[in-house]
């Protein structure tokens, strides 16, 4: 017999979550969210008391500054939260900053194939991804708050032919919630409309092969027969309950700037205008340099934050739009990836893939470039993006990317109002330790100029034309760093190192 899912309220959905459970939710920024159905899961809590103690399992940073993850923000809804990433998630970094939950963050791409190892009913996710970061057990694997303290492991160290690997554990999971655009009355989903593919299905899966249930939220419910074969990314027969949503406006935005725009589904032409894009000088400044050394036909990520505002416009204005293919981790290729709370989001994308294919390809060295934001840079060329201050932001696709590609460009703004260079960073985000020693190329471009990663940390190789190198550049590093004499513009002759204390 056939099973036929049910069609029901978001009230009613949530009420099927069992206390204690595993809930695994996808989206990524406002993207895939769904916001009817988490809104739910919080207005339930408020008022009963019920779902609590749920451990709640994302692979990507799922808000916009507000709604989405925000709404599990409560102490007594959730004892743990598995993450990536909460830097668009004020409420929840604070809650977690102040333990109100257990607080374990793993790298995304590990969180995203973990979900295929879990459906297959593999012990876990093997990988060398996370080894020399905060993620390692022998560092502090991936707990990321004091609460965590008491988090069951869910990374270990195991050896293969005497390599150190690490191994992400399986774990049950009871509910997943997911999105997609149409459902038929079979419970077949579409996900024509969604500017991502990020986990739908490898969740669902997941959910069923723990004995859980699926919760969808829909856009559109279709007649039987409305959705091509091909077109269906989630099986009727993996869906239990279906959430029409009430107001797209509202709940089932593509991203939290556009409700509904086709060229985040649709090929077309890149934008390659410069003056499609408005940028500061001197950010702008910052992409040039760092797109600088790209070749027409290599494939690069863009990360977050000023990467995500500055190469779009950087490729557009050096004339590699369109000669370069560029990449997100949620999924997509090609055209002109959006930057801020849209992040995810691509213009004209030529390909919208599964989230964690993308991370396959990330993970076995696929791109020839990555562009990165940056947190604290330190004098062994460290890097922290994760835990700032009291600040818990975690790693997002970090990890994952910067330890598999060849060749990272962190961007920054070395002139803002506190420098990105510490000493020590304070937490260790990026080893730099072990990209020399892996071979990777590491460069860290800055409005005033650029350095490079070398054995004995970082070197200032190049000077922006119009900066004072002591009063502009040297003053902003609390530590001794080397200087490239061409940085200059004089004859070649060794680094010389100028002390801090001669600044």
């Amino acid at each position: 017999m056939s099973r036929v899912p049910r069609f029901v309220t978001a009230d009613e959905a949530v009420a099927a979550i069992p206390d204690g459970g595993t809930v695994a939710t996808d989206g990524f920024t406002l993207l895939g969210v769904a916001e009817e159905v988490f809104e739910a899961v919080e207005r339930r809590f408020l008022a009963t008391g019920t779902p609590r103690g749920l451990t709640v399992v994302a692979a990507s940073g799922q808000s916009g500054n507000e709604l989405g993850f925000e709404h599990f923000a409560h102490e007594g809804l959730v004892g743990r939260v598995v993450g990536s990433h909460w830097g668009l998630q004020p409420r929840m970094s604070r809650f977690l900053r102040d333990n109100g939950a257990e607080a374990v963050c793993l790298p995304q791409g590990q969180i995203s194939t973990l979900y295929r190892a879990i459906a297959a009913r593999r012990a876990g996710n093997l990988s060398r991804i996370g080894i020399d970061t905060f993620v390692d057990p022998e560092r502090d694997a991936g707990r990321i708050n004091e609460a965590a303290a008491a988090a069951p492991p869910y990374v270990e160290s195991v050896h293969i032919d005497g390599e150190r690997h690490l191994l992400y554990r399986s774990f049950p999971v009871d509910v997943a919630i997911i999105r997609a655009t149409s459902v038929d009355p079979d419970g077949n989903c579409s996900i024509a409309e969604e500017a991502a593919t990020l986990d739908q299905l490898a969740i669902a899966q997941a959910a069923k092969a723990s004995g859980g249930i699926v919760i969808v939220q829909a856009k559109y419910a279709v007649d039987r027969g409305a959705i091509a074969p091909r077109e269906v990314m989630v099986p009727g027969q993996f869906v239990d309950l279906v959430v029409v949503t009430t107001d797209a406006q509202r709940y089932h935005r593509q991203s939290k700037g556009f409700p509904f725009d086709a060229r985040l589904v649709s090929a077309g032409a890149v934008p390659a205008d410069p003056a499609e894009f408005v940028l500061p000088e001197d950010r702008l400044a910052i992409g040039l340099r760092a797109v600088r050394d790209l070749s027409p036909g290599e494939i690069i990520n863009i990360g977050t934050g000023i990467p995500g505002d500055v190469i779009s416009a950087a490729l557009a204005e050096a004339g590699l739009a369109g000669q370069v293919t560029v990449t997100v981790e949620a999924g997509t290729h090609g055209g002109a990836p959006l930057g801020g709370t849209d992040f995810g989001a691509t213009l004209h994308p030529t390909a919208i893939i599964p989230q964690s294919h993308q991370f396959d390809f990330y993970d076995g060295g696929g791109l020839d470039a990555t562009f990165m934001g940056v947190g604290e840079v330190d004098r062994f060329g460290n890097v922290n993006v994760s835990l700032l201050g009291e600040r818990v932001i975690g790693c997002g696709g970090f990890i994952d990317i910067t330890q598999s590609t060849r060749r990272i460009y962190f961007c920054f703004v070395l002139g803002g109002r506190h420098s990105k260079f510490v000493r020590d960073v304070g937490h260790l985000t990026f080893n730099g330790t072990r990209a020399h020693r892996e071979g990777q190329e590491v460069w860290y471009v800055t409005e005033r100029a650029v350095f490079r990663l070398t054995g004995s940390g970082i070197r200032l190789v190049e000077l922006r034309s119009g900066y004072d190198l002591h009063d502009d550049v040297l003053a902003l590093i609390p530590f001794d760093i080397e200087v490239d004499s061409d940085a200059l513009a004089v004859a070649a002759a060794p680094p010389v190192t100028i002390p801090s204390t001669q600044r």
